[in-house]
């Protein structure tokens, strides 16, 4: 298979796993383990397919890395869900160490922002409180999509570039 039709493959694959990433913690709030592991496991070939050399990938995985621990330790505070934690990581594997990580927390951030304020309308105008946790997974999924969006193969094929 040529690296180019690998590369978009493997991008459609995140854009995929983020559309599910987020269905999936609307309707049950939960992300599993072997979607997470899908996305991290992703980059391995996708890097190969990129020609990133061995000192790249390391970059990438520290980053993922260090994103893991922080999300461990949101975890740990119970601000954010283990299934984020992993979701995040996974995605900040793909980025690396790039001005696209700052872009990445901003954009999760301003999606997590938009999703407290439903949140808030709703409870509003329903005068009931949430049963359970926001799906902070959509904002992650959000985040990835932007990066996906800019930055991959597959979206310049489908968008333009």
């Amino acid at each position: 298979m040529r690296r180019d039709l690998l590369i978009v493959f493997l991008e459609w694959g995140f854009a995929l796993a983020m559309l599910v990433s987020a269905a999936l913690d609307i309707r049950a709030r939960r992300l599993p383990n072997l979607l997470n592991l899908a996305v991290a496991l992703g980059f391995l070939p996708w890097a190969w397919a990129m020609t990133l050399g061995w000192d790249q990938v390391g970059i990438h995985v520290a980053v993922g890395s260090a994103v893991l621990g922080i999300g461990f330790a949101l975890f740990a505070a119970g601000v954010i869900g283990g299934g984020d934690a992993k979701l995040g990581a996974a995605v900040a594997l793909w980025i690396g160490l790039s001005f696209d990580l700052l872009r990445f927390f901003v954009v999760m951030s301003l999606a997590g922002g938009v999703l407290a304020v439903l949140a808030l309308i709703w409870q509003a105008k329903t005068r009931q409180r949430l049963a359970r946790a926001l799906p902070y997974g959509v904002a992650i999924a959000a985040a990835g999509l932007d990066y996906w969006h800019r930055h991959s193969l597959a979206a310049c094929l489908l968008l333009g570039c």
